[in-house]
């Protein structure tokens, strides 16, 4: 009785035990069947990425200055390989590969799956590619493929308005997963960026318009095995990626090649026995005064961002950082020097707001006295008597010195600032130098750890108001300062002009405050430093056309004296490094402004011989540029022509 009862429950579990087993298999293999099996599918098949390319740049009208080209590349698979060391090192006698970037390929293949393709080296010449070819046979696991690469046009000379691409950084993908708007998202994001050869913009508009230039990827559907590793690609279904969004800047590319060939040349320079024949460091920005459009933004020495798209190589970036020259220092917008006499300008609008009448007269006789010193003008034998118009054809010292005693400093920073100095323009291109405009709150603030509290005194104020002392503008300011000296209207610079095919909207620019009549006697006083003999009269336009303008020379250093005799020492007698900086700013022409330009030479010496010169023929090449549209009456009438010309579509 007892064995009955026993096997009784007995054989109840054990009947409960299938019972529960076949419910579940019941259960997997036909109540869940769909939804396992797409979660097998899931497991089997996956989606891949293909990427874009990214949108192409032109200039202002249709010139190419930045898209795609193919790219004949290198990759190698870790897993193929029988030795993935030997094997790069086979690799580095068929193609130029260093011992560092064999390194940086064998650390991140400790970092990824094997099976994953890791770039060797992209952007190779022809020659080296089939090369690779020829010996891909007797290197297991090295692949040779045709991709596409950024390319920027070597004559376009725009590198630092453009900027460059390279490798997405740890960095870069985070930002990019913080900025998706979903998980999923995030993660496509992060599977693109780190596609082998994938490349970000890394400075100027390639990185602040990169989400426009980078396009939408395509995908493609592959099988895979339980580890990932691609067994087979269906492209029936791919969908292919969409190119990035074209972008047409205000700059002129033929212009900018010109500005650069001008800067570049020599206008009798004095040599540096330590830099070369004639070290030039100078800069220059030309805008187009009605619209804002920046037409050159100028720098040199320039780089080339095509070894920047590449994989620059450690001993040229070395190299380019260590230049005196500094050619990676975007002179336009992120160099500051102290203007020099071309703030005089904005001291005369400063006094006459204050009441003082532009016809009274100052003598000068070379000297200033005050608070016990004698100011020497530059003119050391005095320019006698002369107005306020007379004052700026001749940049007369001692006539804004006997200004800068009815002055006060925060005058004088008020209309600077509403000039255009002291501020930044976000033009998309990275840090913008603000300068130095200074003004007694600004001294408070400088010196507010320094006790005790800083005033300021009348002396610092002479120094302003002829351009040294404390104030320091980039060149983007001074050419912002003299388009609203020759428009009196607040404009505002741009580098963008069109947006996949659609032209930018032109900007309004409002009136600035004050009487333009203050302007007026700036404009003829302009007009006479260089068509009246003044000290720019070597930088003439005539006769084709008339150009206004004002010479700066900012001193790096103090006086400098022979240490025997105690003779005054020229620019051309001392270092390179420690001559006077020239200045130059002008629009043009002059009846009917349309163009406004700076031009800075660092350690030129003078505004009137180094400066000058060099912004009449950048003026010259931009008044020339289409003289069919010139009329003296209506400048460049067919200006608004060109609309169509800049449309982005089609024109390669």
């Amino acid at each position: 009785m007892e064995f009955t009862r026993r096997a009784t429950f007995v054989a109840g579990g054990v009947s409960c035990l299938f019972v529960g087993v076949g419910y579940r298999l019941w259960d997997l293999q036909v109540a869940r069947h769909d939804e396992f099996r797409a979660q097998a599918d899931e497991n089997q098949f996956n989606t891949r990425l293909i990427a874009p390319l990214r949108g192409d740049i032109y200039d202002r009208y249709g010139n190419v200055v930045a898209n795609n080209v193919p790219d004949f590349r290198v990759l190698v698979i870790p897993e193929r390989t029988d030795n993935l060391r030997d094997t790069l090192v086979r690799l580095a006698a068929v193609m130029p590969l260093e011992a560092e970037q064999i390194d940086r390929i064998l650390n991140k293949a400790k970092r990824q799956r094997s099976f994953l393709p890791i770039l060797v080296k992209d952007k190779l010449d022809w020659e080296t590619y089939a090369s690779v070819n020829f010996h891909s046979t007797e290197m297991r696991g090295v692949v040779s493929e045709i991709g596409a690469s950024r390319a920027y046009a070597e004559d376009a000379g725009a590198a630092f308005v453009v900027g460059y691409v390279g490798s997405a950084t740890a960095d870069d993908i985070t930002r990019k997963r913080e900025a998706a708007d979903t998980d999923e998202a995030a993660e496509k994001a992060e599977l693109l960026y780190r596609q082998p050869g994938y490349k970000v913009g890394k400075s100027g508009l390639e990185r602040t318009l990169d989400d426009r230039l980078q396009g939408d990827p395509g995908s493609v559907r592959v099988q895979v095995n339980a580890h990932g590793r691609v067994i087979e690609t269906y492209k029936d279904n791919a969908q292919p990626p969409s190119q990035g969004t074209a972008i047409g800047l205000t700059i002129d590319k033929d212009l900018q090649a010109k500005t650069l060939e001008v800067l570049a040349s020599n206008y009798g320079e004095y040599p540096d026995e330590a830099l070369g024949p004639h070290p030039l460091s100078a800069s220059a920005v030309v805008l187009d005064i009605i619209t804002g459009d920046v037409i050159v933004m100028a720098s040199t020495p320039a780089f080339d961002p095509n070894v920047f798209s590449r994989g620059i190589e450690t001993k040229l970036w070395r190299e380019l950082n260590e230049s005196p020259l500094k050619p990676l220092l975007n002179k336009p917008v992120q160099g500051t020097y102290p203007p020099g006499s071309t703030f005089k300008l904005l001291t005369a609008i400063a006094a006459q707001e204050q009441g003082i009448d532009p016809s009274t007269t100052v003598y000068c006789n070379g000297t200033y006295r005050f608070g016990g010193r004698d100011f020497t003008c530059w003119k050391k034998e005095g320019h006698g008597r002369l107005d306020m118009e007379g004052s700026i054809k001749h940049s007369c010292d001692v006539y804004y010195w006997h200004l800068a005693t009815q002055l006060g400093i925060d005058q004088i920073a008020e209309v600077a600032q509403r000039y255009g100095l002291g501020q930044t323009y976000d033009l998309g291109i990275g840090a913008e130098a603000e300068g130095i405009v200074p003004s007694q709150a600004w001294k408070r603030a400088y010196y507010r750890n320094d006790p005790p509290n800083q005033t300021w005194f009348p002396g610092e104020t002479l120094s302003v108001a002829i351009g040294q002392g404390a104030v320091t503008a980039s060149p983007l300011q001074l050419a912002v300062m003299s388009a609203r000296i020759a428009t009196h209207k607040a404009v505002t610079p741009r580098l963008v002009r069109a947006i996949g095919g659609s032209l930018v909207p032109e900007p309004l620019f409002e009136e600035l405050p004050g009487d333009p009549q203050n302007v007026k006697v700036v404009q003829d006083g302009m007009n006479a430093v260089v068509n009246e003999w003044g000290t720019a009269a070597r930088s003439s336009l005539l006769p084709d056309f008339k150009m206004a303008g004002k010479t700066g020379t900012s001193q790096v250093v103090g006086l400098r004296r022979d240490p025997v005799t105690g003779r005054r020492l020229k620019n051309e007698e001392i270092p390179w490094q420690f001559r006077d900086h020239a200045l130059f700013v002008a629009f043009a022409p002059y009846e009917n402004p349309r163009y406004a330009c700076s031009v800075v030479v660092e350690h030129g010496g003078s505004g009137s011989k180094a400066a000058g010169p060099r912004a009449r023929d950048i003026m010259r090449a931009v008044l020339e540029k289409d003289p069919s549209n010139y009329d003296k009456h209506q400048f460049w009438k067919g200006q608004q022509d060109l609309t169509e010309v800049a449309m982005l579509g089609g024109a390669r």
